[in-house]
């Protein structure tokens, strides 16, 4: 009997700029992106047949991935793991896994386009001799056609066929895994971020994502041994397109591979192990880091910045098998070191300045003031600062506002105040047993009380009177309290003018204080909601909170003041400046001013 070409299946021929059928996809083949192990990598364009009538038609599609390789490969184990951990949102979908038993891959006659994502560098392709009795990829073509009519019509006896002619330039046609996929954006891959400047707590966020998932693979019997960041989708989460780089933990890969995520140790031949992941993981974090890939070498020390762990944990990373971490524990400190380099460091520097004036009626210093500090948590530093200006006859309001400072800053402050809901609560009850205090201690006298509460970044006030609270940030001011005075209602009615308020007869008169009224009704302790529903706002590094009595806002203005402190100088100095103009301009009433100036850091920083 005679076979006649007809009688086998025809070869898929998979090469640069031709187009064929799979399943209900049309394939149009732009370039070979490279090969690692056995797996050759294309960028096709995917068409719907269904949605493509006209086959000539190439202006349509999406970005594909096509990846050939062989039966008992690298795709296969790839095909194994995604049957045991199913769909999964770290993994991108296949459109389609099969093996076609006659393929034939051309890459003599590429030629890549010029708008082809040119991704062979990312691609591990310096592949070692395979180990023991693997077959060599470097036989000739004729070796290759004389074992393919041995393989394939050895049964055939003394019969005779001619098969297919295959040019030189072709690989023989042999069975072969295809996995289809869409291929990433460039612009939102591993390799496009790495290539960025990224915060230290957004590196190890993403090396969270990759070494969970790591976990999880190794937890099925698999090990990553070499990743590309360019079939790697950065994203909440972190999505792989390639899962070719695995293998099964404690066997030997079938090639001995070196590559830019591959740990030493597998160029050597030794069984798969975890802190094979572990080495990419690190390697990553130093490619983060450093916008390089780490050039190891036993002979010299590898320079990695000196950041507190981030320092430790790489170079563990790269140690050698048996002396690294596991992924568990890789993961634990990943996790807390994240955790850690998440909060901030907050300090603030003080300073503050009080004056009796230059009248010649007020021989006491009717304001008083003081400050509290907690720094032992520098991430939730508390500082409480309160400011008071008595007012009453025969020394009451000095008495008055000593009491009422004192009384605040002896109410225990807890460093654990971390809602703001109850740190405005506890601004709220130190103000009414001030009001307490003052009223059970002083006859026909009161005072202002302006608080400020910062824990962590969270600013809280609380305030009654005319003494001001201003924030000064990037060179602007703004009055965060209000006056609760006479002329302040007035010009809010729109029955005076501000040029009126400056010299009205009656600017002294207060409508709220401490000590005036034993029960403070709602409403009567100004907080941070007369700018809207928030009890707090945010602090930046660089702002500066000013609590001062009306002697001072009086004769230099918030303008003025701003001027001043927008001044890269010492903050006393700037204190000192403004109490001296104050009394270069008269002084008429005591006058005091309380500056604080916020510094915050990263914690690595």
């Amino acid at each position: 009997m005679t076979l006649s070409s007809t009688d086998f299946p025809p070869i898929l021929i998979i090469k640069a700029n031709t187009c064929f059928q799979i399943d209900n996809f049309r394939l149009e083949v732009n370039n070979h992106l490279g090969q690692f192990a056995d797996v050759h990598y294309f960028q096709v364009n995917i068409h719907s047949h269904e949605a493509d009538s006209n086959l000539n038609d190439l202006t349509l599609g999406k970005p594909g991935l096509l990846r050939v390789g062989t039966v008992d490969g690298c795709l296969n184990l790839e095909r194994q793991l995604r049957q045991v951990i199913g769909t999964n949102k770290l993994v991108s979908e296949l459109l389609i896994s099969t093996i076609d038993d006659w393929v034939s891959i051309n890459l003599l006659e590429q030629e890549p386009k010029d708008d082809s994502v040119n991704l062979k560098q990312e691609l591990a392709t310096d592949i070692d001799q395979p180990l023991e009795s693997e077959v060599s990829h470097s036989q000739t073509s004729s070796d290759l056609d004389s074992d393919l009519s041995l393989t394939k019509l050895e049964y055939l006896e003394e019969e005779f066929f001619q098969p297919q002619a295959v040019a030189p330039e072709y690989e023989s046609p042999s069975p072969k895994i295809i996995l289809l996929s869409y291929l990433p954006e460039p612009e939102i891959t591993l390799s496009a971020w790495l290539e960025q400047d990224n915060p230290l707590e957004i590196s190890l966020s993403l090396a969270i994502q990759v070494c969970q998932f790591f976990q999880y693979v190794y937890q099925q019997g698999w090990c990553f041994v070499h990743i590309n960041p360019a079939f790697i989708q950065v994203g909440t989460p972190i999505q792989f397109f390639d899962l070719a780089g695995i293998g099964v933990v404690g066997k030997k890969l079938q090639y001995g591979l070196t590559g830019d995520y591959c740990s030493s140790e597998l160029a050597l031949g030794y069984p798969v192990d975890q802190q094979m992941s572990t080495y990419i993981i690190g390697t990553l974090l130093y490619q983060s880091l450093h916008h390089k890939l780490p050039n190891i070498d036993d002979n010299s020390k590898l320079e990695i910045k000196s950041i507190p762990r981030i320092y430790q944990i790489i170079n563990i990373c790269f140690a050698s098998i048996g002396e690294g971490f596991t992924l568990s524990q890789l993961l634990s400190l990943l996790r807390e070191t994240r955790q850690l380099f998440s909060k901030l460091k907050i300090k603030w520097n003080v300073a503050s300045r009080s004056t009796v004036g230059l009248s010649l009626s007020r021989l006491e210093n009717e304001d008083s003031y003081g400050i509290k500090q907690d720094s032992s948590n520098q991430s939730e530093a508390l500082i409480l600062a309160v400011v008071a200006d008595g007012m009453g006859g025969m020394a009451q309001g000095e008495v008055a506002s000593k009491l009422a400072v004192k009384t605040v800053l002896e109410e225990p402050v807890s460093i654990g105040l971390n809602s703001v809901k109850y740190g405005a609560q506890w601004l709220t009850n130190a103000i009414q047993k001030a009001n307490d205090c003052v009223v059970k201690n002083v006859r026909n006298g009161g005072t202002t009380l302006s608080l400020i509460l910062a824990i962590g970044r969270e600013l809280m006030i609380a305030h009654i009177g005319d003494s001001r609270i201003f924030l000064l940030r990037n060179g602007y001011i703004c009055q965060l309290s209000e006056d609760h005075s006479l002329v302040a209602m007035l010009l809010a009615n729109g029955e005076i003018t501000y040029k009126e308020s400056q010299d009205h007869p009656e600017r002294s008169v207060l409508l709220r204080s401490i000590g005036t009224k034993r029960n403070l009704s709602d409403g009567y302790i100004q907080d941070l909601t007369r700018f809207g529903s928030d009890l707090s706002m945010g602090l930046e590094n660089g702002d500066i909170l000013l609590i001062c009595s009306d002697g001072v806002w009086d004769l230099v203005s918030s303008h003025e003041l701003a001027e001043i402190f927008v001044n890269n100088e010492n903050l006393q100095s700037l204190v000192n400046e403004t109490i001296d103009k104050v009394i270069s301009r008269g002084a008429t009433d005591n006058a005091t001013i309380l500056a604080l100036q916020c510094s915050i850091e990263k914690y690595y920083e």
